[in-house]
């Protein structure tokens, strides 16, 4: 595994400025796959309770503080065809690939890891969380460092 100063060296300077919004992470999602907006009640299983308690507790609510009921979902198929070939790595939920996205604290939810941490890099940080690598920017370098070690099959 990469030590933390390993991971800034080869990781910070390609995180993007942002964060990026909502709609905006929609956008470029359009643009990479083919997806259509689904009922929350579409989602497999446990997958929309799953978002909601991430959401609910994940860094990007720690200022905000919403609970479920203040929390606004909106939830994507992403079609299985060639252009999504890269995100069907881990399709457990009945052959399908979504993402979830909480639109208030921004909280990202896929059942495709690939698909999970393209749109979190994408999203980006704000220039804030850049300079003082606040807990934003080492989950997302963290996220970084993990999935470059599983690419090149480093364990240790």
């Amino acid at each position: 595994m990469l030590n933390y100063d390993e991971q800034v060296r080869m990781f910070k300077d390609s995180i993007p400025i942002g964060p990026k919004t909502i709609p905006e992470l929609v956008d470029w999602l359009r643009k990479q796959v083919d997806i259509k907006e689904i009922p929350l009640s579409a989602l497999p299983g446990r997958a929309l309770q799953t978002a909601k308690h991430n959401a609910m507790t994940c860094i990007l609510n720690d200022g905000l503080q919403l609970k479920p009921d203040d929390m606004s979902f909106l939830a994507f198929e992403v079609k299985i065809n060639p252009k999504s070939s890269r995100y069907s790595d881990t399709l457990y939920d009945h052959n399908m690939i979504y993402v979830v996205f909480e639109e208030h604290n921004g909280y990202i939810f896929s059942n495709s890891n690939r698909l999970f941490l393209d749109l979190e890099f994408i999203r980006g940080v704000s220039q804030h969380e850049l300079d003082t690598e606040g807990n934003e920017f080492r989950s997302l370098l963290s996220h970084l460092a993990i999935s470059y070690c599983e690419e090149h099959n480093i364990l240790d």
